[in-house]
């Protein structure tokens, strides 16, 4: 490989004219984590919460794959479940509550399902309660 070649690959892209960031830059304000995490939504043309799981997601928002295509702008309602790891229980977990909005929406490939990139707006924890355990009877202890 020349020089020019090595020199082309490591350019910097150039700034898009819209946008004024460099072409492919991340312009989040919090990179986004890479979890997967259970997720129940409703949007404004569902009867039903779907349930999905999240590629990714940050303080601000969240991208899902959905096999059903929501619009731009949509408010969506959702509750993400977050494992609280208190114990070894997988149902050990909190929700959060989510008013959210599809700020971007795309078709995967030449199938049905769609990448929803979403905003969160507005959210709040929701602990999950457990009945009280019983404590387990001791038969080498008398009444």
């Amino acid at each position: 490989m020349n020089a020019l070649a090595v020199d082309e690959i490591f350019a910097a892209p150039a700034p898009s004219e819209r946008t004024g960031f460099p072409a492919g830059a991340e312009r989040r304000r919090s990179p986004r984590i890479p979890l997967q995490w259970t997720l129940y939504l409703v949007s404004n043309g569902s009867r039903h919460p779907l349930r999905t799981i999240t590629r990714d997601i940050n303080k601000d928002g969240f991208y899902c794959l959905l096999d059903q295509p929501v619009r731009p702008g949509e408010q969506i309602d959702c509750d993400i479940v977050v494992p609280a790891h208190r114990t070894q229980d997988p149902d050990d977990v909190v929700y959060l509550r989510c008013r959210a909005q599809a700020v971007r929406v795309e078709r995967i490939g030449a199938g049905s399902q769609f990448g929803v990139a979403c905003r969160i707006d507005d959210y709040f924890v929701i602990r999950r309660v457990s009945p009280p355990q019983r404590p387990q009877e001791d038969p080498n202890i008398l009444p």
